[in-house]
């Protein structure tokens, strides 16, 4: 077998392995699946797994890397936001991302998910948009309270993809995009648009 038959066949495993394992996390906690378990939904043997992987949790953590880092690349094509501009592009490709990859992205938001990712994401987050209001701001005398504010957002945020997921990603990633720039423009008056609307919020 060559190199790149080798790398297909290793990409096709992995693929094979992630899948099942979102299939199980949506229906139980991660310290109830078993490795037989899981090759045995991916059709392989446990000795392939191990060629991979130590463990189940292992594995997962692979995965959270493998997402965070991808994540990572969208926040870098899309940040600092300029001037006043809303982060509607990047809340655009991020809800895209999670849409397209909705089996894997499931698993690490959904209800059997561990606490891991989602810190991981809220501090990779935090930090780029505390650096950028910083330095849009010139706010030397107002790092602590931009730190508090950057946890309100950002955790509020990641707060409300955890609920667009549980609920099936029913609502597109521009309307949610959308609503997500009008909360942290508006907070709470961002509602009285969507009353002056009629009440038609598109989700």
């Amino acid at each position: 077998m060559n190199e790149k038959q080798g790398d297909r066949r290793v990409r096709k495993t992995k693929k094979a392995l992630r899948e099942s394992l979102s299939i199980l996390m949506a229906q139980k906690n991660i310290r109830d699946i078993s490795v037989q378990e899981l090759s045995d939904l991916a059709d392989l043997n446990r000795a392939t797994f191990y060629l991979h992987y130590k463990d189940i949790y292992d594995m997962q953590q692979h995965i959270e890397n493998e997402v965070v880092k991808e994540i990572n690349a969208i926040l870098e094509t899309h940040m600092p936001l300029m001037d006043n501009r809303q982060p509607y592009p990047m809340f655009v490709a991020l809800l895209t991302y999670i849409s397209e990859n909705a089996g894997l992205c499931g698993m690490l938001l959904g209800k059997n998910s561990s606490r891991t990712f989602l810190d991981k994401m809220c501090v990779i987050v935090e930090e780029r948009c505390l650096k950028n209001w910083l330095d849009r701001y010139q706010a030397k005398n107002l790092e602590k309270e931009l730190a508090y504010f950057s946890s309100y957002i950002v955790y509020g945020y990641v707060a409300i993809i955890v609920k667009w997921v549980d609920s099936g990603m029913t609502a597109s990633p521009e309307t949610m995009a959308e609503m997500m720039g009008n909360m942290g423009l508006h907070g709470i008056g961002f509602l009285e648009g969507i009353k002056e609307k009629g009440g038609d919020s598109a989700l």
